[in-house]
């Protein structure tokens, strides 16, 4: 196999124009914090200029001396060639040693009819076709019904009223992290698929795991769990760049099972939480439930217990009046907007939706999720609001990070 020849530009803004120097052929990958095109074993890549991508370009050069100390493979983990894409694979490689050889390619349709096969059909609206393989391959179809394991989605009739927001940290990794093995063997039969050896690979992957960051625990499991890969390639007859898909990507056989069994776990845990809590629940987006203030507190902790008995720690994200006009359109309290920004202020100017101060005694419910309140502020205001920064450190890993102020 060819050496890759890398090369590392700032120009930017002049990609495209590469794109299209390169020639039939040339490929264009357009990741989250890098452009790269290719042809046969040529590489040009960029960092995306702004701050947040540099960020992550800062931390990727960290853990490539890291990766490289840690190996003694200095050569494997070149700055000049490690976008965060390339720095996984070859911490896949080099770190963790996970093996895949003719034995452990091999992956099974299960996963695969769940990532793949499973939405074609919905799509389509093969509803009765999709329960029965559901069935087939060992999957709830009351439990998913027509949404992608990925989310678990729910929003009651009326989402709106005083309420908190609770958070599973790092849920997918940490339920990937809880399986024995890296690789789940699926037989080609019905039997169930079972955790075969990786020679230590999630041992090594827990000892280092304090060591990564979110991002890089985030995009190593969408790597792993990859099914296909998008790229644009030039047409120089029609003079435009055409977006197009590889198929039946899977370079992580047994691995690509055992990190969409953890995301299915997660799946279940939230339908599981969401059933146990029932009423009191606002809204739950695939790792976050936003729950009614007025929700007891041993409803509270047969929650929590029940999150903490598979292994997941929970942090609150949000506190205050809830108001929400879909699953991804609403506000929670004074905290700071998440995108659809214009789009809420004109559905909240159409329905004349306001943010609302919470009464003293529902602060005072959930003040183990905040910081104390100041005491010329309790003493002496006749209504105070909590306000969540998500610039300010956390208190401590539990507690909502923010200010007190008189309303």
């Amino acid at each position: 196999m060819n050496e890759h020849n890398y090369e590392l530009r700032e120009d930017f803004s002049c990609h495209a124009i590469v794109h299209r120097e390169l020639g039939p052929g040339a490929r264009f990958y357009d990741s989250p914090d890098t452009i790269t095109v290719t042809n046969g074993n040529k590489v040009v890549w960029w960092w995306r200029p702004e701050k947040q991508h540099q960020q992550i370009k800062q931390e990727t050069e960290k853990l490539s001396e890291l990766f490289a100390q840690l190996t003694k493979k200095p050569e494997e983990f070149t700055p000049q060639k490690m976008s965060p894409e390339r720095l996984v694979k070859a911490f896949v490689k080099h770190y963790l040693k996970l093996i895949i050889d003719e034995k452990t390619k091999w992956y099974g349709n299960r996963f695969y009819y769940l990532v793949k096969a499973r939405p074609q059909l919905l799509d389509m609206d093969k509803l009765t076709e999709v329960q029965k393989l559901d069935q087939q391959h060992g999957f709830n179809y009351d439990l998913l019904g027509d949404t992608s394991h990925w989310h678990f989605l729910y929003l009651a009739a009326q989402p709106q009223g005083y309420a908190i927001e609770l958070d599973i940290e790092s849920a997918h990794f940490t339920a990937f992290l809880r399986q024995p093995t890296m690789f789940l063997h699926d037989p080609k039969t019905r039997a169930k698929p079972y955790f075969i050896s990786d020679g230590g690979a999630m041992g090594r992957l827990r000892d280092i795991t304090p060591q990564l960051p979110k991002w890089f625990r985030f995009r190593m499991l969408e790597i792993i769990g990859s099914h296909e890969i998008e790229y644009y390639q030039f047409d120089p007859v029609a003079g435009l760049s055409e977006k197009k898909v590889d198929p039946h990507v899977i370079n992580y056989g047994m691995a690509f099972n055992a990190v969409h069994k953890a995301i299915y776990t997660v799946y279940q845990t939230m339908a599981e939480v969401a059933n146990l809590v029932r009423d009191d629940l606002l809204r739950s987006h695939t790792d976050s439930f936003i729950l009614k203030a007025t929700m007891s507190r041993t409803a509270e902790t047969q929650m929590l217990t029940t999150l903490a008995e598979r292994g997941f720690e929970v942090f609150c994200k949000g506190i205050g009046y809830a108001h929400y006009w879909d699953i991804d359109k609403g506000i929670l309290g004074f905290s700071e907007s998440n995108g659809h920004i214009e789009d809420l202020e004109e559905l909240r100017n159409r329905h004349g939706v306001s943010v609302k101060a919470m009464p003293r005694e529902m602060y005072d419910r959930w003040s183990h999720w905040l910081p104390e309140i100041p005491e010329e502020i309790r003493t002496s205001a006749k209504h105070y609001e909590f306000v969540p920064k998500k610039s300010i450190p956390q208190v401590s890993p539990e507690k909502l990070a923010g200010y007190w102020r008189n309303e």
